[in-house]
């Protein structure tokens, strides 16, 4: 995975102008030829927090390892079955 760069002095000079145009994906900022520090948008940097959060639960994660199983071994219900077993009024 390839993302944009700057330097730490090309980010310290452009940090007005970067918060307001920085783009979806994050950029490294280094430092010495280094990476040394990564910015984001707030937008961004929410959603990959609330993602490690997700991740970080371990039923959630069983959960979502054995329904990804099950769909990938046709393990599939119609939804308006799962509705009518979850008793709740179809879409």
């Amino acid at each position: 995975m390839s993302h944009s760069s700057i330097t730490l002095t090309e980010a310290s000079q452009k940090l007005p102008e970067l918060a307001k145009t920085l783009p979806s994906e994050p950029i490294v900022i280094t430092q010495a030829g280094k990476p040394a520090l990564v910015a984001m948008s707030y937008e961004h940097f929410s959603s990959l927090m609330e993602t490690l959060d997700l991740l970080s639960d371990k039923e959630f994660l069983n959960q979502l390892q054995l329904g990804i199983k099950q769909v990938n071994e046709g393990e599939t219900i119609p939804l308006e079955q799962a509705f009518k077993e979850l008793g709740w009024d179809e879409v």
